[in-house]
């Protein structure tokens, strides 16, 4: 696949926490027991998910090498360790309790890996979950505010009616320079701290109004007590209710997880290529999270039309928009995509910063005419 991240260096975490909320996974994907299913490792949070949901197989692939050394980082502390070390290490339970864990670890992980942990918890001493270079930017914002304002920012999880939430946001957060602040943190320009700018290449919007905008939508609809997404991208792991983390790092699910993960497979490489290849013709069910963001959209098209022909294997897939629209209609080459599905998935996803998010599936494929798919590729 021609992927932009070809072209920036894959030699640090980049993501310490997976933004496509697992509930939106699960829905999309209806995975069964007969599945073999492909996620992209990212940090590793919804290969794990997909695991308790007992398909028959996961694979967990990435183009950077790092971010599977996470994933098997954290699967030696699902092996050996208890719920409570994992919670320590992710910065759950607070930077105080991330050191004395470590030492518990240390000594158990093979010598050839306790150099780069040793640097990487030094280095990131509040835990996993603020470490990646998207997270540590995230969660720098609440700190760039006036005191004020930050008090006003945290009120917000603190109302049990949507109506009450978003009339205080309107009428008080929105009073203050919150709005004007939030655009430039998360504007194209400062936005690279987070992601290298040549992700954005293809980016249909500003990041920092579209962010705002969806933001405001989610404060109009839904109680950000119980987000995830929303409380983490504000306040980091601090105070996080148990009941609301990714089910992978719920105390309840941790005895599950171990026993699935040697139904966990993680390769190094690109997930197209991979479903291309004679390994990948097993796989029934696919998390694409957002790569195809950084493609064009005659890219995605032209994987669309190989991944998803009609009369091809059977395969359903999900993916994340952030500021493009893959997968939009276009009557020259129109994917096979479950609209009412992808619609309503939209509609619901956790994570307020996504566009969208749509499903894919191959029994839904039409066969486009010849002369067509020649004047979309000449």
């Amino acid at each position: 696949m021609k992927s932009e991240f070809y072209n920036v260096a894959l030699d640090r975490i980049r993501y310490s926490l997976v933004w496509e909320d697992s509930r939106t996974l699960y829905q999309a994907l209806s995975v069964r027991s007969a599945d073999h299913v492909l996620v992209v490792t990212s940090a590793g949070c919804n290969a794990l998910n997909v695991l308790l949901k007992n398909p028959q197989h996961v694979t967990a692939i990435d183009l950077n090498p790092v971010q599977n050394q996470l994933l098997h980082f954290k699967l030696h502390l699902i092996r050996h360790h208890s719920q409570a070390v994992l919670r320590a290490l992710l910065g759950l339970d607070g930077a105080e309790a991330v050191a004395p864990a470590w030492q518990q670890v240390a000594p158990t992980l093979p010598a050839a890996e306790q150099p780069y942990w040793a640097a990487f918890f030094e280095s990131h001493p509040a835990g996993i979950l603020t470490a990646g270079r998207l997270e540590s930017y995230i969660t720098g914002f609440l700190a760039t505010l006036d005191p004020s304002i930050q008090r006003n920012v945290r009120r917000l999880i603190q109302f049990d009616s949507v109506a009450v939430q978003y009339a205080y946001f309107t009428q008080v957060v929105e009073a203050t320079s919150f709005q004007e602040q939030f655009i430039h943190y998360f504007d194209e320009a400062n936005l690279s701290k987070g992601r290298d700018p040549r992700l954005f290449r293809y980016a249909e919007e500003s990041g920092g109004a579209a962010f705002y905008a969806r933001l405001r939508d989610t404060l109009a609809t839904e109680l950000v007590q119980d987000n995830f997404f929303f409380r983490f991208f504000f306040f980091g792991p601090e105070n996080l209710p148990e009941q609301i983390l990714p089910p992978c790092y719920q105390a309840r699910n941790f005895e599950l997880l171990r026993q699935q993960i040697g139904n966990l497979t993680i390769v190094t490489g690109d997930a197209v290529d991979y479903l291309r290849s004679g390994a990948g013709q097993r796989i029934t069910k696919a998390s694409f999270s957002n790569i195809f963001e950084y493609i064009s959209p005659a890219e995605f098209q032209r994987i669309v039309s190989q991944l998803f022909a009609a009369g091809s294997r059977p395969l359903r897939a999900v993916y994340w928009n952030l500021l493009q629209d893959q997968g939009a209609r276009n009557p020259e080459c129109y994917p096979p995509l479950a609209e009412e599905v992808s619609e309503s998935l939209s509609k619901q996803e956790a994570c307020f910063y996504f566009r969208n998010v749509r499903v894919l599936d191959s029994r839904l494929a039409a066969v486009p005419s010849a002369p067509k798919l020649l004047a979309y590729y000449e």
